[in-house]
């Protein structure tokens, strides 16, 4: 993918630049487009001859577009997949594409080729396995705060907190003790203002370049104190992190990224995960400005991860929200005042491999490096846009207190979900069986990943679950025919699994009563569906984390 003897890039762009500037332009347009289509009335559209007969046209246009792009990448007979086959392999092409397309593009710019794709792929050993705490995932026990002491308190840490350990959580104690659940610091946020220092204009400071920036990796408690000899210091801090989710039931973080004005800090907090809470001394500290980005997971990762709360936070995509800017993303927001491209490459990474490799470091830098020059901007736009008053400015830090007030729970388990993984799946033929089938795997699959701390997604795909529900096998020998892959929680857990799918296939329909028809479930999953579509999962949500 060079230049061609025209100078021009494919014959068509000036530069490599140029065509990703294009292309980029061209995906959000799409993407724009594909947002303000009325989705939620398809059955309407598709009970309109004209309309059905168009979208059919379409889709089949689609489908064999995909053909003619696959067929090099993946060769399969593609005329006999349904459609949610046909679906899951567009996500393995479009992953392989964007990878070749990262690869081809850096050569084209004469880049060395990036260790992501090869590195993320590592077959790891679970950090979890040597925390000093088990992680607890059992639903029936709530998530109780991990805080034993307080800085910065203003109303004290109640007394029974203090005393308990840190191990899986007491019902009865619990009930006995409700103020144990509440959010430490909601009195100390409540009643934070802003300092009329930060609510005035700002001489944007842009900071030297990270090869001129001193940097450290924390991953001793020396290096812990070094950095917090720093930090207790300043006025201004950025902060992010980086979290793990695939291969765990409510994911844990790996990576803290923290930025003064001068210092860049990369904390490994899968060696320092115990020892993190010291940190509050600085994230409690109304004096001292956190500066985030599409915080609204971070505030809570911190507190499951380590005990951490924050006073005192800006949150720059609460900024760009008000500001009405046309893209919220920090990707934009490095791009337009930093001139600096981030690279999508990383958003799948996989942040448990030690050692980070280079190209980690650098792009978890660059997410706090830039930080403060940018809240600068942000800051000084907030005040002209309602002309020199600070009115726009305290609405930001308004929202950025409610975030930093939310207190992380627990996943419960949803015992009608079943239902809206129906209905994404457009299967609207399962018999009562079938129903039933897919309401005790579903239930199965979340009570493995529990206990093995592992993703559902990990130990059963929704594909497959589909799959095993529609098929019903009944024997052993046809659940491992019936999957190319028999996902290794499966494989261990078979006899229990072909027990549940017998239970379903042999349920009298007497006792169906309780499964709804098959009008009745897409029916009703359509209302579960809208009320919980901002209820998506964890690993869902880290993927689209507002910085791209």
């Amino acid at each position: 993918m060079s230049a061609t003897n025209s100078g021009k890039f494919l014959d068509l762009f000036n530069s490599v630049d140029e065509y990703k500037q294009t292309i980029c332009t061209k995906v959000i347009d799409v993407i724009r487009t594909s947002n303000r289509l009325g989705v939620e009335n398809f059955e309407q559209f598709m009970s309109i001859d004209s309309c059905q007969e168009k979208i059919n046209r379409l889709s089949e246009r689609i489908l064999n577009r995909i053909y003619q792009i696959k067929s090099p990448i993946q060769p399969s007979n593609w005329n006999h997949l349904d459609v949610d086959e046909k679906l899951e392999q567009l996500v393995d092409i479009n992953d392989t594409l964007f990878e070749r397309i990262a690869s081809a593009l850096d050569e084209a710019d004469g880049l060395t080729k990036s260790t992501v794709s090869s590195t993320m792929r590592q077959v790891l050993e679970k950090p979890q396995l040597k925390f000093k705490y088990k992680i607890d995932n059992a639903a029936e026990i709530p998530f109780v705060p991990k805080l034993r002491t307080k800085p910065n308190a203003i109303t004290p840490l109640p007394a029974m907190m203090m005393q308990i350990d840190l191990e899986p959580g007491n019902l009865d104690l619990l009930q006995q003790h409700p103020e144990l659940l509440d959010h430490p610091y909601f009195d100390e946020i409540e009643v934070f203002a802003p300092d009329e220092t930060f609510l005035k204009r700002t001489e944007p400071q842009f900071p030297k370049s990270m090869d001129d920036t001193k940097y450290l990796f924390v991953d001793t408690s020396e290096k812990l104190k070094t950095m917090m000899d720093h930090i207790e210091l300043q006025t201004e801090l950025a902060i992010d992190l980086e979290h793990h989710s695939y291969r765990s039931y409510q994911g844990f973080t790996c990576l803290m990224q923290i930025s003064s004005r001068t210092e860049d800090f990369l904390v490994d907090t899968l060696l320092l995960r115990d020892d993190l809470s010291i940190l509050n001394n600085v994230f409690t500290n109304p004096k001292i400005l956190k500066v985030f980005h599409g915080a609204d997971w971070d505030i809570e990762w911190l507190q499951k991860d380590f005990g951490i709360y924050v006073v005192n936070m800006f949150d720059t995509h609460q900024a760009a929200k008000e500001l009405q800017l046309p893209t919220l993303s920090l990707a934009y927001l490095l791009k337009t005042l930093c001139n600096i491209d981030a690279s999508k490459q990383f958003q799948l990474a996989d942040w448990r491999i030690r050692p980070l490799p280079s190209d980690y470091i650098r792009y978890a830098r660059e997410d706090t490096h830039y930080l403060l020059y940018i809240y600068d901007h942000l800051r000084n736009q907030l005040l002209d846009m309602s002309g020199g008053s600070a009115e726009n400015l305290r609405l930001v830090y308004k929202k950025s207190k409610i975030i930093c007030q939310k207190l992380y729970k627990k996943a419960a388990f949803d015992p009608t979900a079943y239902k809206i993984l129906y209905t994404k799946f457009r299967k609207t033929t399962f018999d009562s069986n079938q129903l039933s089938a897919l309401k005790s795997l579903h239930a199965w699959r979340d009570k493995i990943a529990r206990q093995e701390d592992e993703s559902p997604s990990f130990v059963l795909s929704d594909l497959m679950l589909m799959h095993l529900a529609e098929l019903l096998p009944r024997d052993i020998q046809g659940i491992r025919a019936s999957c190319k892959v028999l996902p290794d929680s499966v494989d261990k857990n078979i006899e229990e699994v072909h027990r549940l799918l017998i239970e379903a296939i042999e349920k009298p329909s007497t006792d169906l009563n309780d499964e709804k028809t098959n009008s009745g479930v897409v029916a009703e999953t359509k209302r579960l569906h809208s009320s919980s579509a901002s209820d998506r999962s964890d690993e869902q949500m880290k993927r689209a984390k507002l910085n791209y």
